[in-house]
């Protein structure tokens, strides 16, 4: 008696059919899908009826590994409203093998990645190569470019399977078998079939089912000549895999791209206001092809400044992408949403609430706006980036950081929810006061500059976080951030961005204590010497009635600094001197490193301002030896390069090369981006005097590592103090 016969007599799905089936030989679903030799996901679909129609070659498997009898496999077809052993086996038909056209436009900026991608196919066999990069990078057309050359070249035959519409790891193997024209779509049916040919076989758009990973593994076993390029999001994680990440285009490639799309679609010449144009769009699209297909289109119509006007209006383009794209690139909503379908539920989530963030962003950023789910947030993180949705960026900072390519982070943004994105600002918010209190302590107190370029690489979302306490009232916490963060915007040249963040606040919203941080930064961040004077002398005032005595000394250096800029040594001297009293009130002084460091440093100031270079030189550096008493690596010469890059553009220049003459002197004690800085100031400063060959040595030696000695570089320095001297008229 067959299996089935003891069924009860009624319609029977194949689902049911299959697990009775399964069951009645004590067979477990793993043990099934390890015997038909497909996957445990395709097995537990079908027996719970979420997938309906398998292929006949995963039909054919399952009933091998079942052992069915005649009766048993004709109940199991009769399910599916098929009849007959025949429905079994691959259709008797002419089969035709399919190849990869090329591209049907020029590519552009691709030279490089294609010839890395045919060297790697070429010395290869039995290797499969996947390319991987964000929708709309162009991993297609560059696949099929390189097809094309190695179709020129390559003595076997080389074949090409759109997977797209393909949605089962075990499906692949029939699609690999269609395109190669072979009767059997089994691993040792397609190895005989290959066999004796060196093949390329183009996969294309593998995202969906890199789950058939292994079994491609197996074909490249059993077939050694046979190499596969394939076309995915994400890597298949096979030890045999060559991950080749294709990168978005460089600035003159996308110009060039979206130049030739603008001709294309009949666009009359541009004009130069249009090339300046374009450039911005590139950029818009983050080099990213299909992003810049898009805007080219438009751009086409309404042209190219109109558009830039009014690109961050819109969030849809008027004008879709070419007809002959699949539907999911005619848009980057529907690319990017393509994309996310592939998604975990904690990695779209972070997605969406990680497009908020313009440029680049830490991992300690991406902890806070996850909020609950930080404990899992560096999985989700680890899962866009696999999936090409977010990027390491440049690493040559102090943190790791990452970005979403702008198209990605536009279109994501879209898909927020009002309570997440008021969640994410809340977030930000709360992050960037924990990173204020932890810099002013590394900042002021070591003087550390590693916190000061993580302001400086930070300076995007921190402004997000102070525009949300802002927009929300919380003006104190405001005007703290504002006061943790005006010194390192200062010192990397964002003095301008300081004093619009001290517009958003107004004093009569303040308390006290807000009000003397308000006013303290927007000193610090003042640029007219009798502003400054008027603001850092209220500043002072105030923190000093309410026993602030470390913005009170910080006001008093302010105004000192602008007594000077006014001609009044006598009262810039009488400043410093209070300064100096404040301080020494306090008992917690090595936290508060920079206030004292910036007393003789004043000092020096106005000894130089009056002409006694050597009085200005040892106020100096007993100013880089109250940092070192104190265990601070605050870098007095950082300081004396910015107030050199000041001298300069004041005209200077003789003053300006002694504070650099100095801050080489004292640079040699520091790391490497002290001395970086002052070469640049120097470089900029002898191309001012006129002194070609001294420039080009000064950018040299700011790129070079290891620098100088210290005897050279000082050397140096007092030789621009003298071409200076010369070119002012000095003795």
């Amino acid at each position: 008696m067959s299996d089935s016969a003891g069924l009860a007599r009624k319609t029977i799905s194949f689902a049911a059919l299959l697990r009775d089936l399964r069951e009645a030989r004590s067979l477990t679903q793993q043990e099934l899908a390890a015997a038909a030799r497909v996957s445990l996901a395709a097995v537990s679909a079908l027996e719970r009826g979420r997938r309906t129609q398998p292929q006949p070659h995963t039909v054919r498997a399952l009933a091998a590994a079942l052992q069915l009898r005649d009766a048993d496999r004709m109940a199991l077809l009769s399910t599916l409203g098929r009849a007959g052993d025949a429905e079994l086996a691959m259709p008797s038909r002419t089969l035709t093998p399919r190849t990869p056209s090329p591209p049907d436009v020029e590519v552009v900026g691709r030279d490089d990645d294609v010839a890395e991608i045919v060297a790697t196919l070429g010395t290869t066999p039995g290797r499969l190569v996947t390319l991987t990069g964000p929708g709309g990078v162009g991993k297609t057309t560059i696949a099929l470019t390189a097809a094309a050359v190695v179709a020129a070249e390559l003595p076997g035959a080389v074949y090409f399977a759109d997977l797209t519409d393909v949605t089962e790891p075990d499906d692949v193997l029939a699609a690999v078998a269609h395109a190669a024209a072979c009767a059997a779509d089994t691993v040792t049916g397609l190895a005989e079939h290959l066999a004796g040919t060196s093949a390329l076989v183009v996969l294309d758009n593998l995202e969906r089912v890199t789950a058939c990973g292994p079994h491609l593994a197996e074909l490249l076993t059993a077939s050694p000549d046979t190499v596969i390029l394939a076309t995915s999001r994400v890597p298949l994680r096979l030890r045999r895999e060559r991950e080749v990440r294709i990168a978005p285009l460089g600035p003159s490639a996308a110009e060039r791209l979206f130049s030739e799309r603008l001709v294309a679609a009949g666009a009359p010449p541009m004009g130069r206001a249009d090339g300046s144009a374009v450039a911005q769009l590139c950029r818009q699209a983050d080099g990213l092809p299909l992003a810049i297909e898009l805007l080219a289109a438009t751009a086409a119509r309404l042209g190219p400044r109109a558009l830039l006007a009014r690109i961050d209006a819109l969030t849809v383009l008027p004008v879709t992408g070419p007809q002959d794209l699949p539907a999911r690139q005619r848009t980057m909503a529907a690319t990017v949403e393509w994309s996310s379908q592939m998604l975990g539920p904690a990695a779209r989530h972070l997605l969406a609430r990680l497009s908020m963030l313009p440029g680049s962003f830490s991992l300690d950023t991406v902890d806070a706006i996850a909020a609950a789910d930080a404990v899992a947030a560096a999985g989700a993180l680890a899962e866009l980036i696999e999936h090409s949705l977010v990027d390491r960026a440049d690493d040559t900072g102090p943190v790791t950081r990452y970005r979403m390519l702008e198209p990605v982070r536009r279109h994501a943004v879209e898909t927020l929810e009002p309570a997440d994105r008021e969640h994410v600002r809340q977030s930000v918010a709360q992050w960037a006061l924990r990173a204020g209190r932890a810099h002013v302590v590394a900042i002021r107190g070591r003087g550390d500059m590693t916190a000061v370029e993580r302001v400086e690489t930070d300076r995007h979302v921190l402004r997000l976080g102070f525009d949300h306490l802002v927009d929300t009232g919380h003006y104190d916490a405001a005007a703290e951030l504002l006061w943790s963060l005006w010194l390192p915007l200062w010192m990397t040249g964002h003095t301008h961005e300081a004093l619009a963040w001290t517009n958003r606040l107004h004093e009569d919203d303040l308390s006290e204590q807000g009000r003397a941080r308000w006013l303290v930064a927007r000193a610090g961040s003042n640029r007219v010497a009798a502003d400054l004077f008027t603001t850092a002398e209220r500043a002072m005032r105030l923190a000093e009635r309410i026993d602030d005595i470390s913005l009170a000394a910080e006001a008093a250096i302010f105004a000192s600094a602008a007594a000077l800029r006014l001609g009044d040594f006598d009262g810039s001297r009488t400043l410093l001197a209070r300064a100096e009293v404040l301080l020494n009130k306090r008992l917690d002084v090595e936290r508060d490193v920079w206030a004292a460091v910036h007393v003789p440093i004043g000092y020096g100031d106005g000894a130089l301002l009056r002409g006694d270079r050597a009085a200005a030189a040892r106020y100096w550096r007993a100013a880089a030896d109250t940092a070192r008493k104190l265990g601070s690596e605050f870098s007095v010469p950082a300081i004396l390069a910015e107030c050199a890059q000041a001298a300069r553009g004041e005209g200077r220049l003789d003053d300006a090369a002694v504070m650099l003459a100095v801050a080489a002197e004292l640079s040699p004690q520091q790391d490497q981006r002290p001395r970086t800085h002052v070469a640049s100031v120097a470089a900029a400063l002898a191309a001012d005097l006129g002194d070609v060959a001294s420039a080009r040595w000064w950018e040299e030696m700011a790129g070079s590592e290891p620098v100088p000695d210290s005897d050279q570089l000082c050397e140096r320095s007092w030789e621009l103090v003298r071409r200076a001297d010369t070119v002012s008229g000095r003795d």
